[in-house]
Parts: C-alpha cells; structure tokens; sequence
C-alpha cells in the first residue's frame, strides 16, 4: 500500500465504489482508493501496525502488514468473531517472540486466543470484579475500560482507579492485577478519556481533558509513565523521538493508542495525535506539540464544498511496525 504511513484511513461504508479515503499525516495528503483486504475482509487495526483479517466466508484468518503486504497465517477460529471485537498482539511478530493474537469482545467479558504458528483460536470468558466505595461489587469489562497496551509479552489494562491489570500468556493465561500509585482527578476534574500506550518498551498513559463537559474543546493533554519499580505514574513533558496516535471506537467504547518514530516517518517529535473518538461524528484530529505547548486541529475527512462527510463508522489507523 502506498504511503507515506500512518495513515488514517476512513471507510465511508459506499458499497458502490469500494473506496477508502487516506490521510498522511506526514504530508497532509488525501487520496481515495480501494484496499483489497479492507474491501474483502472484516479488518482490526493492532497498535504494533499488523492488522489482523478475517474473512467470513471461509473464516481464514491472517496477519496483514499494510507496509508492505507481508501476510502471517493463522488458523481458522470456530465460529465468526464477535459482531464488535477489538484486536491486540502480545509482541511485534518476529522469529525470536512469542507473540499472541488477542481478540477482545466488546460486548461480553470474553478473549479469543491464538499463538503464531499454533493450531488453534481458543475461547477465555473471564470475571472482573471491583468494589465501590459502599463495598457493592461492580462487574467490569477489559476492553471496555480506558486503556490497554501491550508491553514485554504482556498486556496492561486499567483495571480500577488504583490498579493495573496483566494478561500474561506463559506458561498458560492467566488474569491478575497490582496496586499503583495513580494520576489523583479530584471529583471536580472535567471530563476526561485516558489511553495506555507502549513506546520503545515502556508504558504510557495519555489522559487527554476537555474544556468541562464539552468534549468538542480540549483543555490540555497530560502525559505519564510508568514506573514499574515503585509502581506509579510519573508525569513527563518529553516523550522523545516519538509521536503518540490516539483513537477508538465512536464514543469511546474502546481506545486505541499506538506509537510511532517521529524522525523515521518526516513527523515533528514529541507530538501527539489524537482523533477525537469521544465527540460522536466529529472525528476531528488534534495535534499536540508537548515541547512547545501549541495544539492544531485538522479535519482531514471533509467534502470539497468544506461540509463534513458522513462518519457511519470511525476512521481507523494504519502504522507502519517499526522493524
């Protein structure tokens, strides 16, 4: 696929045309043309920039790396994925990890599991449970919450307020949580979205403020890291030669958070990007600059007459996998 990447890539759901229109981000520029895979075959976009594929039919699933077109097979799950599911590899794909396949449902507590070069897609139902301030107990949902990332062969989520919780796949699946010093947000704290996001090994949390409860106006983006020693978030101003690409599904319902090199891919550093997915139709691009302070708002999905394009679902990125 040409690039130059990450792209943003909107699929306006016109079955006449089969067409997805992309926007650079690197040099601002539009194009629409079809994309095989996302035409063919239902497609989840993973932060390490390989999307996972399925195609109903046959239910052949395959790891597809936009780049280049490099594809990674995999075997075929039981039954079709779930109507709303996210995706999530443990690891970049490599001949030294090992890396594992997570798809999330997003409406049931339930992990689809598959190793690469195993022979099976296995199905984990789980229970999260945490405790109010009354003590009532309160069902929540991995994928549903404000963050999760993938950092060392393990994945993070927020589990509560206080917690962390990890998927580890070794020797066998296993769900736990740890205590963590977290970023206080006094009950008076406007309204916020948070996202986990791995960079060069480590874990980020990106916790973007909008101006009260307007969540069309940002007020400012607070950037943390983790400290897995003590453990705790630790504010930072920096986040070096990196770019930060935030996203999710409409409303929120699931967040996306990925990273990329900024001089490698002719992107300004320490800047994050953020698609507003929490303003429902709106899908604006935020550009913070950390070192400087500054914010730009883009609308890259706009008809020529400068109206908004109809937005039946949210645009999605494609990045390249930093090899």
């Amino acid at each position: 696929m040409e690039g130059p990447f990450p792209l943003l890539v909107h699929d306006l759901g016109n079955r006449t045309d089969d067409c997805q229109t992309r926007f650079s981000i690197s040099n601002q520029a539009v194009s629409t043309a079809a994309i095989h895979e996302l035409k063919d075959y239902r497609c989840f976009e993973s932060p390490q920039g390989w999307v996972l594929a399925l195609e109903p039919a046959s239910l052949h699933t395959f790891l597809w790396r936009p780049q280049d077109g490099q594809r990674i097979s995999l075997p075929s799950p039981k039954q079709e994925f779930p109507r709303r599911c996210k995706c999530l590899l443990s690891d970049k794909p490599s001949s030294t990890s090992s890396c594992t396949v997570l798809v999330l449902d997003l409406d049931q507590p339930n992990l689809l599991v598959c190793r690469i070069g195993g022979s099976q897609w296995d199905s984990y139902n789980y229970e999260l449970t945490m405790f109010l301030a009354d003590d009532k107990p309160r069902e929540i949902h991995m994928a549903k919450l404000k963050g999760i990332a993938a950092v060392g062969g393990k994945v993070y989520y927020t589990f509560t307020g206080h917690a962390l919780g990890v998927v580890e796949f070794s020797p066998e699946l296993s769900l736990t949580e740890f205590e963590v010093d977290m970023v206080e947000l006094p009950d008076t704290m406007p309204f916020t979205s948070t996202y986990l996001v791995e960079s060069c090994g480590d874990l980020f949390m990106v916790v973007v403020v909008f101006l009260g409860h307007n969540v069309h106006k940002i007020d400012k983006v607070d950037v943390y890291k983790m400290d897995f020693s003590r453990p705790e978030w630790c504010k930072v101003d920096r986040i070096g030669d990196r770019v930060f690409l935030l996203g999710g599904d409409s409303i929120g319902a699931s967040n996306f958070g990925a990273s990329c090199s900024a001089s490698e891919h002719g992107l300004s550093s320490n800047c994050i990007y953020f698609l507003n997915n929490i303003a429902a139709e709106e899908n604006y691009l935020h550009i913070f600059n950390l070192e400087k302070g500054t914010e730009e708002v883009q609308r890259p999905f706009r008809h020529k007459n400068g109206c908004l394009l109809p937005l039946p679902r949210p645009p999605m990125w494609l990045l390249p996998t930093d090899d």
